[in-house]
């Protein structure tokens, strides 16, 4: 189980900091803005595909390291005085209700997407 939370933990940090390499140095890419956006269903998907048990509940918890790595991105963004879309604390509580709700969903259809995929595998 903490395996399959993990790989989907792996996969939101990789596609995340894909992001922040990025913005960095200015590699602007639409495949690659679409994978960020996607990376909750992505992690998901992969969770709930490896998790033993409780596919769904799995995959749906995969929102919460979303939103606070999202969180975290905006955050260190902020610190090293780039301009961001929602500075202080009241932008960071705003920003993490809405990455919450909206991983929240994407985790749901991805995790939806991880368990028909598993059980087809024993098939």
């Amino acid at each position: 189980m903490i395996r399959a939370w993990a790989f989907g933990i792996v996969i939101l940090i990789l596609l995340d900091g894909a992001w922040v390499f990025a913005l960095q140095f200015a590699v602007f890419s639409g495949g690659l803005l679409i994978l960020m956006q996607i990376s909750p269903f992505i992690a998901a998907s992969i969770s709930a595909y490896f998790a033993p048990r409780k596919k769904i509940y799995l995959a749906i918890s995969m929102a919460i390291p979303a939103a606070f790595l999202i969180l975290l991105m905006n955050f260190i963004y902020q610190l090293f005085g780039k301009d961001v879309d929602f500075p202080g604390l009241r932008g960071a509580l705003l920003l993490f209700t809405i990455t919450l709700i909206y991983s929240g969903i994407l985790c749901l259809f991805g995790g939806s997407v991880g368990y028909i995929l598993s059980k087809r595998k024993k098939k």
